[in-house]
Formats: C-alpha cells, sequence, structure tokens
C-alpha cells in the first residue's frame, strides 16, 4: 500500500463515522416543536406589522405633512413675509382671522359633494329635536300627574268636608233639641231633610212645625235659598263646628262633648281635622 492510500482515512474506522452527523430517523419531541411552532408565529407576526398596505402609508404621509408647518425656505412663505405675515398669526388684515389651515377631507363614499355635511346637519337638528320632545314630554307627563294630584286631593277633600258637614249637622240638631230649640241658628246647622217647614196661607201645618221626610223639591229648596248658598261647604263646617265648641263644647273630631271650655281647650287640639291627624 503506497504512501498516499496510508495519509487517507478510513471510511470504515470509528474516527471517520464520529465526523458525520447524526441523522437517525427519529420524532421530534413534543416540547422542541411547540417551541418551533411559537417561534414561526412570532416571526410572521412581526412581518406582517412591518409591512404596512399603501393606503394606510398614504394617510400617514398626508397627516404627517398636514401637521407639519410651512418651510420657511418655501417661496410662498418668503411671499407671505414680504406682505408683512409672520408665522403663527391669522390671516386678514387684523390678524385675526384663521391660523390653521382648512382642513382636508377625504371622502370614503360616492355621496356628492357637501352630502356628508348636510347629512350630520340634518342629525344634529333629528337629535335636538329628539331632545327637546324628550324634555316636553316630561313636563306634560309631570304636569298631567300634578294635575291629576290636584284633582284627587280636591276631590278627597270635598268629600271629607261633606262628609264632616253631615256629621256635624246631625250632632247639632240632637243637642239643640235637648235644649228644647224648634229651629237651627243657621238655615245649615241641621240637616235640610229635617228643617221646620213655615206656615204657608191655606195650608192646615201650624208655625215651625216638622216634617220628618220631605220630598226632593223641598231640600233643593232648602239648598238654594240665599241663607244656604251664602257660604262655601268649607264655610259652612268651620261655622257649624265653632258653634258647636262654643255652645256645647263639643268637637267634631274628637267626637266627645267636654265639660266646659277648659277642658275642651286643654284635651282638643284644634278645630281642624288637621290638628287631630
Amino acid at each position: 500500500m503506497s504512501a498516499d492510500s496510508s495519509d487517507e482515512e478510513d471510511y470504515m474506522s470509528d474516527a471517520f463515522l464520529q465526523k458525520c452527523a447524526d441523522t437517525r430517523p427519529g420524532l421530534v419531541p413534543k416540547r422542541l416543536h411547540d417551541r418551533y411552532e411559537k417561534e414561526k408565529k412570532q416571526k410572521e407576526s412581526q412581518k406582517q406589522n412591518k409591512t404596512v398596505s399603501k393606503q394606510k402609508l398614504e394617510i400617514i404621509q398626508r397627516e404627517a405633512g398636514l401637521s407639519s408647518s410651512i418651510p420657511t425656505e418655501s417661496k410662498g412663505f418668503a411671499l407671505l413675509q414680504k406682505m408683512g405675515y409672520k408665522p403663527g398669526q391669522g390671516i386678514g388684515k387684523l390678524g385675526t382671522g384663521r391660523i390653521e389651515p382648512v382642513p382636508i377631507e377625504v371622502k370614503n363614499n360616492r355621496l356628492g359633494l357637501g352630502k356628508d355635511t348636510e347629512m350630520k346637519r340634518k342629525a344634529i337638528e333629528m337629535n335636538t329635536m329628539r331632545s327637546m320632545m324628550a324634555v316636553k314630554r316630561l313636563k306634560t307627563d309631570e304636569k298631567q300627574r300634578n294635575n291629576f294630584l290636584d284633582r284627587m286631593r280636591e276631590k278627597f277633600s270635598t268629600q271629607s268636608v261633606d262628609r264632616d258637614l253631615r256629621m256635624a249637622q246631625n250632632v247639632c240638631i240632637q243637642l239643640d233639641q235637648e235644649q228644647g230649640l224648634t229651629e237651627p241658628g243657621e238655615v245649615f246647622f241641621w240637616p235640610a231633610s229635617c228643617l221646620p217647614l213655615q206656615e204657608n196661607e191655606g195650608d192646615d201645618l201650624q208655625p215651625n212645625d216638622f216634617q220628618e221626610e220631605k220630598d226632593d223639591s223641598d231640600v233643593d229648596e232648602v239648598v238654594d235659598c240665599p241663607a244656604y248658598m251664602e257660604f262655601s261647604e268649607f264655610e259652612r263646617l268651620d261655622i257649624l263646628t265653632r258653634y258647636l265648641r262654643n255652645t256645647y263644647f263639643y268637637c267634631q273630631w274628637c267626637g266627645v262633648k267636654y265639660n266646659d271650655k277648659v277642658d275642651l281647650d286643654t284635651n282638643c287640639p284644634g278645630n281642624t281635622s288637621e290638628a287631630h291627624e
């Protein structure tokens, strides 16, 4: 064997095999596979973020241009300076006009010029109208609710006064008759159905005779008389209850006949239903 052949490594020797990479077939561990997929997705995401679309790039460049002032080396700016313009000064003779340039509105639809502005104006008007209608509706509802409460309050108050007046009239006629009185001090002190009939020409009744049961026409005649209509129902109740207190020491709302005025003033809270609540 020659010297050249002896210098060459034997491809069957262990030294030659150790230099070769281990390419034995096998499965990649799951942990390594997951890490590889994660790194791959991160690289793709970074690549997409670096890639800016043409439309987005135009928007960025336009905004940058609009936000920057006119360069001083511009011929147009030099001409403005010769005309007396100073940086930051408003347009116009007094310098109180617009400082910022008119903004550019890029149309993203096929509507005609000014259509967007008109639609925005109508939308603002509609929202304003809706707000006004909502406020008006709330005021109307509140007014109707207050009117309803006032009507119900007046209704219950009228019913309460009418009930108290009838009760006071029944008590008054009983106390007056116990004292031997044959007619009330006022026409409304007694119930209309119990008022004495006055003698008319040709009648067999004696003066101040009582008719226990009267028909509706007699009652209506009493109710419509001037002495009865002179006062309101509330005033009639107030006058009658004062008469009962001063004459018989009786309180309509206590339902008690006291011994004397001192006893009445000491134990009765007052001559109103509210004082007894």
